[in-house]
C-alpha cells in the first residue's frame, strides 16, 4: 500500500540535540494533495496526547521534518 512516513527528530532536553526520531506513516488515499498537507497533518498530530507520551518526554524538532513517500507495489 502506498504511503508516507514523517521522520521527526527528538531530543531529551539535557542531551544532546536530535537523540532519536519518532515516525508517523499515514496512507497516500488520505492525502490526495501531496506533501504539503501531509506536513501539515503531522505538525497537528505531534502535538497530540499519545505522541507526546510516545515520546517520553522528548521534544519534537518539527523544523527538520523529513517526509518520505513509499510507493509500495505488489
Amino acid at each position: 500500500m502506498a504511503h508516507w512516513a514523517v521522520e521527526i527528530p527528538t531530543r531529551t532536553p539535557g542531551e544532546q540535540p536530535r537523540t532519536g526520531v519518532q515516525v508517523f506513516t499515514y496512507p497516500a488515499e488520505y492525502f490526495p494533495g501531496g506533501r504539503g498537507d501531509v506536513v501539515e497533518k503531522v505538525r497537528e498530530d505531534v502535538d497530540a496526547e499519545t505522541a507526546v507520551r510516545h515520546r517520553s518526554g522528548a521534544v519534537a524538532d518539527v523544523d527538520a521534518i523529513k517526509v518520505i513517500w513509499h510507493d509500495c507495489l505488489m
